[in-house]
């Protein structure tokens, strides 16, 4: 492929482009499916996509293909020099410069019997302790994704990068009724007899079992959140999405002059997960990630633009990872959960698409009232009010346990100050 890759690069200079990039990405999936409680496929697929991207007189195009055959890549290549010219014009465009190296990063095959097992232990184990929880859907699989990254500014890239994935949707129904669906799932590099001791996947069932009685949390009040870490995820994706391009360029970032502020309770750390299962060690720009810590004892550390969006915007560049890990804290959940008054343990936030500063209003999913340091009752239809920025400054509390799903490594969050409804 790395013949291949060179050829199109030339392909494209050849055709007039000042600058390009070439990426082929080959993916070998080997997948086991449940379906209702039940295996419901094995199959093995595999495929091929050529991505290009050319830059002529500041401006830019990009173009993809599945087909890897001459006449395919050609066709793409005279569209492309077709379109560029209607583009606008930005000096900011350029691709990734004299970034090298060759990688392969977990299981570069697959164990088709192990794949097996785990779908039937896991089921055993569902049908003896949890018969009344519902699978809708699970996938158990092996995936091999291969990356063949050029550019003309001398970049040249091979990754290589096997996962074993698993994830899960899913809801209890009995005599009392459903509770709302839920779901979990994460990377590991070799894959486990007994799936139920990650992921949180036994307390996703525990919990939706109890979830088919649910009640209203009764009058409004202000109360801590103890945040269980698919509900901390969401957080981070927010906080992502604030020092990241769109917010960025759009001049809309809460963050965009908060490098070295604090922006978090001290007790928060946040640091590039670079051994994570399935991440990545090259982004797909074309540059090798580097192992930062991207928020320090509450401080900011780095804003994460793009490639494009650095020269735009004339801040420094930092590749980022596909994961992250949050420094565990030295409390206990159920420490956490003790110290509440009243409150909520909150699986999933469902806050849509808070204001710009950080504002939003959303329905707390898949969570459980907390009275006197007990949780007690599932709740139904519960909003809670506060700023997302605000969570991340009210932080009181870390677990010491933590989560690995892979990619991200979290624990539980308390959090103050949040007003129920």
């Amino acid at each position: 492929m790395q013949q291949l890759a060179k050829d199109v690069l030339k392909q494209l200079t050849d055709a007039g482009f000042d600058a390009a990039r070439v990426t082929i990405a080959e993916d070998e999936v080997n997948e086991l499916g449940v379906a209702h409680n039940h295996v419901s496929l094995m199959r093995s697929t595999n495929s091929q996509a050529l991505s290009l991207l050319g830059i002529q007189d500041q401006r830019k195009v990009t173009a993809s293909v599945s087909s890897l055959e001459t006449d395919a890549i050609k066709n793409v290549i005279d569209g492309m020099v077709r379109d560029v010219k209607t583009s606008p014009q930005d000096p900011a465009n350029a691709v990734a410069p004299n970034q090298t190296g060759v990688f392969n990063k977990g299981p570069q095959t697959v164990d088709r019997e192990a794949l097996a097992l785990a779908a039937k232990n896991f089921l055993a184990f569902r049908s003896s302790n949890y018969p009344t929880f519902q699978i809708e859907e699970a996938s158990i699989k092996h995936s091999l994704s291969k990356t063949t990254l050029l550019t003309s500014e001398g970049t040249e890239l091979v990754s290589n990068v096997g996962e074993y994935e698993f994830s899960i949707m899913g809801s209890s129904k009995d005599e009392h009724g459903s509770s709302s669906f839920n779901y979990t799932g994460g990377s590991v590099d070799v894959l486990p007899e007994n799936l139920v001791a990650h992921f949180d996947l036994e307390a996703l069932m525990a919990n939706s079992v109890q979830e088919t009685q649910t009640e209203l949390v009764g009058d409004k009040f202000e109360g801590e959140v103890v945040l269980m870490p698919m509900a901390v995820m969401d957080l981070l994706g927010w906080l992502a999405g604030q020092i990241g391009d769109f917010a960025l360029l759009s001049d809309a970032s809460v963050y965009k002059n908060s490098v070295d502020s604090l922006v978090a309770s001290d007790k928060l750390s946040v640091r590039a997960n670079l051994a994570g299962a399935g991440v990545s060690p090259i982004n797909a720009e074309g540059f090798v990630v580097e192992p930062i810590n991207l928020i320090e004892n509450g401080k900011l550390k780095h804003l994460l633009p793009s490639y494009y969006g650095s020269r735009k915007l004339n801040k420094p560049y930092v590749a980022a990872p596909g994961g992250w890990s949050i420094d565990a804290g030295d409390v206990s959940r159920q420490e956490m959960i003790a110290s509440v008054q009243r409150g909520a343990v909150v699986s999933r936030l469902s806050m849509g698409s808070p204001a710009p500063n950080g504002d939003f209003s959303g329905v707390i999913k898949n969570s459980f009232l907390i009275e006197d340091g007990k949780r007690t009752k599932a709740l139904s239809e519960t909003m809670i009010t506060g700023n997302v920025a605000q969570m991340l400054k009210d932080i009181i509390a870390i677990s010491s346990e933590v989560t690995d799903f892979g990619g991200y490594k979290v624990p539980w969050l308390q959090i103050k100050g949040l007003r129920f409804s």
